[in-house]
């Protein structure tokens, strides 16, 4: 199991897509898209609808105990929980988590995406989802059994790797990012 995971544009998509890991890969965003034809018609009905898709899909995986990835933005618990259920089906468990020093940049950066054809949100809806994400990396650390960590701040450039868990110990590689050092306890 392989969750790609953050706030909207901290860049998941781009650096870590899940159809890029030869394994089933499932987007919400993609599949709404698929759905309506753009990604600028996505209701809350249709994103509300293929979450409940997007739910089948990992349990019908943990079930069949058959690998598979996808991406969320971690603004609820319900990854973590799906990991734990994994975990007891044998499965390796990976969160890749990418997020950035300040949401003002994940704001602009779904903005310039929307205006360009991608999918948007509004600025409420990423401050409080951003706040969410960072908030819920810290309870991932027991149900992933590996957790990367990626600071995505800088624009167009690769994410860095910040810090890596194996079963809960976190190694933190530099001076953490504000964000990380608020988000998970010290090393």
């Amino acid at each position: 199991m392989l969750v790609i995971a953050g706030p909207p544009g901290s860049g998941k998509s781009t650096f870590f897509p899940v159809t890029g890991f030869g394994v089933d890969g499932f987007s919400i965003d993609d599949r709404c898209a698929q759905i309506v034809g753009s990604y600028q018609a996505i209701t809350r009905d249709l994103r509300s609808a293929v979450g409940v898709e997007c739910e089948r899909f990992i349990s019908d995986h943990i079930t069949a105990q058959r690998s598979f990835a996808v991406e969320t933005t971690f603004r609820t618990n319900a990854a973590t929980d799906q990991a734990r259920d994994a975990r007891r089906h044998a499965f390796l468990t990976v969160l890749k988590f990418m997020a950035t020093e300040s949401v003002e940049e994940n704001i602009r950066r779904v903005i310039a995406r929307g205006q360009s054809g991608g999918h948007s949100a509004s600025e409420r809806d990423i401050r409080s989802i951003h706040g969410a994400s960072v908030a819920n990396l810290a309870g991932a650390l027991a149900a992933f059994e590996r957790v990367h960590v990626y600071d995505s701040t800088a624009p167009w450039t690769v994410p860095r790797l910040v810090a890596s868990s194996h079963d809960g110990r976190v190694i933190h590689f530099g001076t953490p990012p504000v964000w990380l050092a608020d988000a998970l306890p010290d090393p």
